[in-house]
């Protein structure tokens, strides 16, 4: 098999490599020793300032300089939407393209399907961890089923890994699509004692951000109610404390979600998650968690009164969500998956047609 020299360019400043023991987290080192360099925006240092630089958001000085020294490898993976638009863009008006695999779970947001219509018959491939977003891609955007290659989302299982603590008490975290106002309706009137980790909430508007305040929540939150940011390490221990996780989501067609869902698993503990229309490849519903209707707060009130009262079940179902992380989820795994995503790219071996992710080659070669 040829060893081809991959680059990871993704958006913002990150951490160098961590632990091999897996006691912090992320666990960086694992994508550093899958790519032949990982580019994040202090690669911005290694050169002068310049004006024109100061005019430019970070994000397309770092598509710009990753595009100027594409001749150190041999394909770009670009881990951000925006950093990936931005590349795509540049690679489009070039006459020597480097091949570029974006990493995408979005396509619907109009801030992603607009470019993706003009440049994606540009990428060599695309990897995602949404099935319900890739299939929205192959008929709404028209690129080859064989083109989008399907993974499993990760989880650091080391760092998220089951901690013996009593349970006294239960906890929702996360910023993106939250509604957090239906799990304070469901809350008023019960003694379930509950911290909510977060310092404001992101809400999609016209594929766009929207930021709410924590405030807005706080006003609203009862006595037996906390909310603010945790660290990582405070956010494990919260975990661990709570019998339960809660994932209040607004409508959405994507995977908003994801990675408390499978933090919060990883700890050996069942999620109640809004059941949206795209939250659908990670919870098993009644196995290692459970599904309520979005924004339905007495729904989600007797969802959790019915595992709070039950805590055999809810361990039961609390190992099992660990067990899933263990055999589908874990960071090991996602590594290897891009990976051989990419190998199979290049071999011509297209993604697999269906649902499940997988990387079984179809009879068709790529284009």
């Amino acid at each position: 098999m040829t060893t081809r020299r991959m680059a990871l360019a993704v958006q913002g400043r990150r951490p160098a490599g961590q632990s091999r023991e897996g006691l912090t987290a992320p666990r960086a080192y694992l994508f550093d020793d899958l790519f032949a360099r990982r580019y994040d925006e202090t690669m911005l240092d290694e050169r002068p300032s310049r004006t024109m630089d100061r005019l430019l958001p970070p994000w397309v000085r770092l598509a710009i300089e990753v595009y100027r020294r594409r001749n150190e490898y041999d394909v770009i993976v670009t881990w951000s939407e925006r950093l990936s638009m931005a590349l795509m863009a540049l690679q489009h008006f070039s006459h020597d393209r480097k091949p570029q695999v974006p990493m995408l779970y979005w396509f619907s947001r109009p801030s992603v399907r607009v470019p993706m219509r003009l440049f994606a018959g540009d990428l060599h491939s695309i990897v995602t961890w949404s099935s319900v977003q890739r299939n929205w891609a192959i008929k709404h955007l028209g690129i080859a089923p064989e083109k989008i290659y399907l993974v499993n989302h990760f989880v650091d299982q080391l760092f998220w890994s089951p901690i013996e603590r009593d349970t006294d008490m239960i906890c929702s975290a996360g910023r993106e699509m939250r509604d957090y106002s239906t799990l304070l309706d469901a809350l008023r009137g019960t003694d379930l004692k509950c911290h909510i980790a977060t310092d404001h909430v992101r809400i999609d508007r016209f594929g766009f951000g929207h930021r709410i305040g924590a405030a807005e929540f706080v006003a609203k939150a009862s006595p037996n109610v906390t909310i603010g940011r945790k660290s990582l390490h405070d956010l494990r221990e919260l975990y661990a404390r709570s019998r339960f996780v809660v994932v209040p989501l607004r409508p959405s067609d994507t995977d908003n979600g994801v990675t408390v869902i499978l933090e919060a698993m990883a700890m050996g503990k069942p999620v109640i998650v809004s059941q949206t229309e795209g939250q659908v490849d990670v919870i098993e519903d009644g196995v290692t968690g459970l599904y309520v209707p979005v924004g339905n707060a007495a729904a989600l009130r007797g969802a959790m009164l019915s595992l709070w009262n039950d805590p055999e079940r809810a361990g039961a179902m609390g190992r099992a969500a660990r067990a899933y992380v263990e055999k589908h989820h874990t960071l090991e795994q996602f590594c290897r998956d891009v990976k051989a995503a990419i190998d199979a790219s290049f071999e011509g071996r297209g993604a697999a047609v269906e649902r499940t992710p997988s990387l079984t080659p179809v009879s068709r070669p790529l284009a």
